[in-house]
């Protein structure tokens, strides 16, 4: 028996920081993106402080920690908060 697809795929939040594992930037990297949606079978990000967007497999991509994400990118990006219902 197959396992469901959804299964396999990281809880994705638009405009959520994420890292793709597929793509790397110039210093061999995980590249990161604002994730933007999944649209047929392909998950569109969009570069942190703006730019061109790129496509990559959905179960390439990994949910980054706060604390990984680097301060000043210039992203409005949302982020989940780490305590819910503690606003």
């Amino acid at each position: 028996m197959s396992e469901d697809p959804k299964s396999v795929l990281p809880d994705l939040v638009p405009n959520e920081v994420v890292q793709d594992l597929k793509h790397r930037d110039a210093d061999g990297k995980s590249r990161e993106g604002v994730f933007m949606e999944i649209l047929c079978g392909a998950a569109f990000l969009r570069p942190l402080g703006g730019g061109r967007e790129w496509t990559t497999r959905p179960d390439q991509l990994r949910q980054c920690d706060p604390r990984e994400i680097a301060p000043g990118t210039g992203s409005n990006s949302q982020r989940r908060l780490m305590f819910p219902g503690s606003e």
